[in-house]
């Protein structure tokens, strides 16, 4: 399940405003792992649940399919909220605009900052007539 979220996390860049809705984010992505879900899988994340509670709570005219689906969502959202939990926490944040990556990626070579001068290099500048004396 973890690989789930963390592929849907890292398919698009997110906005600080896309966070913050938590509720909205922890049912958008639980709607998107259930379609990924094969029967098989969503019947074994609730084969040992207890429903006796929940069968209490649903609509007495609810179906068997309908009740399976809602306890699978339940269940798949209790574990994305906790995925995205964990992974949120351990985020970093970049408040850059990224326009000027170019600083990014300028880079200074090692040897024009404080190393030895290139042997290949020979310098073929001539002294002034004003330097010497």
């Amino acid at each position: 399940m973890k690989d789930k979220v963390e592929k849907i996390l890292s398919s698009r860049e997110w906005t600080f405003a896309d966070l913050t809705n938590m509720s909205q984010l922890v049912t958008d992505f639980s709607e998107e792992i259930y379609t990924q879900l094969d029967a098989k899988e969503k019947l074994s994340m609730v084969w040992e649940r207890d429903v006796s509670k929940a069968i209490s709570h649903a609509n007495t005219e609810c179906s068997f399919g309908n009740f399976f689906s809602n306890i699978v969502m339940e269940a798949i959202k209790v574990q994305v909220a906790n995925i995205l939990q964990e992974l949120l926490i351990k985020a970093n944040v970049n408040f850059s605009n990224n326009e000027n990556k170019e600083d990014e990626i300028n880079e200074i070579s090692e040897s024009s900052v404080g190393g030895k001068s290139s042997s290949e290099r020979i310098s073929d500048e001539k002294k002034s007539s004003k330097n010497k004396k």
